[in-house]
């Protein structure tokens, strides 16, 4: 394979997304008499209203509860509009806490693909792999936060995981609680699937300069006390849907796996690198 094939093969696999979104959010919308749905299965009891300081402390008790979370493997599903497109991925991921360790692998689109980060190690580099024939250019070393580590993902790999998720929230909600005009509902039997979860969501009837998003939701899964998924909603055009901004899901997580520096080495024989 001549240079140019290989440059031209290297920009494609950037372009197709290599580094992978933070981990915060996103949804398919309410149907009807205050009752969350975001799928058909998906379904919440009439919330009670509350105040902003009601979601911070959801959120922080939320944090109490990872504080005993040193890591986890989970199926992780994210929708992001980035720019003007929407961004779907399907991944499994492990995480781990101290050092803050990232490995991931695609599974649809471009299944077998696989990156990783570990804060400190590479040169504070993502290290990721293509997929088929985009595999032949190797492993490829990125900045996190730089543009081709960026061009399918709203949030660099830093962000990535559940605590940074939550802590985003709540620091949201501490914005929101600045002002008088945030809805706070609380839904305690709402279902995301099979899952029993607590839910809570804060929107804004208008949209306002203060507002980052029409609505949010925070799913907590009962059994585990565990973030399931965020949702965030945008502002939408007169007669239509609040359009989804961000949505991560998680399911099929088991914590305190006990994962070591191999889980996040290319070395790893498991891995495709």
């Amino acid at each position: 394979m001549n240079l140019s094939s290989a440059n031209h093969g290297r920009r494609h696999f950037l372009k197709q997304s290599v580094a992978v979104s933070a981990g915060l959010l996103l949804p398919s919308w309410v149907v009807a008499d205050n009752v969350p749905k975001t799928a058909k299965s998906n379904t919440a009891t009439t919330g009670d209203t509350h105040k902003v300081g009601t979601a911070i402390k959801f959120g922080k008790d939320v944090q109490e509860t990872l504080k005993k979370i040193n890591d986890f493997e989970a199926t992780f599903t994210k929708k992001e509009v980035v720019g003007k497109k929407l961004v779907q991925s399907e991944m499994f991921v492990k995480f781990r806490e101290q050092p803050f360790s990232v490995y991931i692998k695609y599974l649809n689109p471009h299944g077998g693909r696989e990156v990783i980060y570990v804060a400190g190690k590479n040169k504070d580099k993502l290290l990721a792999h293509g997929e088929g024939i985009t595999s032949i250019v190797g492993t490829i070393k990125l900045k996190p936060d730089s543009k081709d580590a960026l061009e399918d993902n709203r949030h660099p790999i830093t962000m990535f995981g559940m605590s940074k998720l939550v802590a985003t929230l709540v620091q949201q909600w501490q914005e929101d609680e600045k002002h008088d005009d945030c809805v706070v509902k609380f839904f305690p039997n709402a279902k995301l699937d099979k899952v029993d979860c607590k839910v809570v969501e804060t929107s804004y009837p208008k949209q306002v300069a203060h507002a980052k998003f029409h609505l949010t939701r925070l799913y907590i899964a009962k059994d585990s006390g565990l973030p399931a998924r965020v949702e965030q909603f945008g502002f939408p055009a007169a007669g239509a849907q609040p359009p989804v901004i961000e949505e991560y899901t998680y399911s099929n997580v088991k914590t305190n796996v006990g994962f070591g520096d191999i889980d996040f080495d290319t070395e790893n024989q498991a891995y495709g690198f």
